[in-house]
């Protein structure tokens, strides 16, 4: 810029110094304005060769203006690309970003379900345990409810039996009682002499055979040897039937007292026996 305004200069100078000399007569003036023509030349010159070296100067500076507009141009288009890539990079990480949390909060509800699964299946485990203890308890009661009913059942059972054998005990003791009594009323022979036979004594003899037949009777029962009171009974029969034979028949209540002796014996037998049975029982 410099150079342009100081070829101006001389160029205003030289066109001056020419109207100057166009307009002088002088020989004087005019060498000295070729004196300053020349100097103006050589200023002109200069001023060209500044010029020139501006120009240059510009060009350059206008090269390296370019050059800077270009890498200028490059670095933009750098940025730009570097600000995609960095978009892009952030775009990924934030997708990638989103897929790890997205990935950790599956990875949360995996967790979580599995821990309410796990929870779950040892609340399930536990109610299913309580309701096997509950029931083998409840079983338990039920066994031990059905062990003292039993139990009661067995005792009440056994309270039955026990005074139904006492009964049986005290009757089979009063039967055993009762036939004695009855036996011992039937001691002495209600036979009698009708006076009219000639016995030469003999009903007396077989009264007291009689006696002696009962008394035989009497104690093969109270014994409990029926072999005895079999013979005994078999010998009091006869007793009997000579009584009433010798009587002619007037002495028949010898044999129906002698049925009534022998069913007592045989009571007494019976009632013994069952007695035993029940004491051994009670045992």
């Amino acid at each position: 810029m410099d150079a342009l305004l100081k070829l101006a200069a001389v160029l205003t100078l030289l066109w001056g110094g020419w109207m100057y000399f166009k307009n002088s007569d002088s020989e004087t003036e005019l060498r000295k304005v070729r004196n300053e023509l020349k100097v103006s030349k050589g200023e002109v010159g200069e001023a060209q060769a500044s010029y020139e070296a501006e120009v240059k100067k510009r060009d350059a500076l206008a090269e390296e203006v370019n050059a800077l507009k270009e890498q200028n141009q490059q670095l933009e288009k750098d940025i730009r690309a570097k600000i995609k890539e960095k978009s892009e990079r952030a775009a990924q990480e934030r997708r990638d970003r989103l897929a790890a949390e997205e990935e950790a909060r599956e990875e949360r509800r995996k967790a979580r379900e599995a821990e309410l699964a796990k929870a779950k299946e040892e609340r399930d485990a536990k109610w299913k345990q309580e309701e096997e203890e509950e029931r083998k308890r409840q079983e338990e009661e039920d066994a031990k409810q059905e062990e003292e009913d039993a139990k009661y059942a067995a005792e009440r059972a056994a309270e039955r039996e026990r005074s139904a054998s006492q009964w049986q005990s005290e009757e089979c003791k009063q039967k055993i009682k009762s036939a004695n009594v009855k036996m011992q009323r039937y001691l002495s022979c209600r036979a009698y002499d009708p006076g009219d036979v000639q016995d030469y004594g003999r009903i007396d003899l077989l009264k007291k055979k009689w006696t002696l037949n009962v008394q035989a009777c009497l104690k093969a029962a109270n014994d409990g040897n029926r072999k005895k009171l079999k013979a005994a009974s078999k010998a009091l029969r006869d007793t009997a039937n000579g009584l009433n034979s010798m009587s002619g028949g007037k002495n028949a209540g010898c044999l129906s007292d002698a049925a009534e002796v022998i069913e007592a014996a045989e009571t007494i037998i019976d009632a013994t026996k069952q007695l035993k049975k029940l004491n051994l029982q009670g045992r």
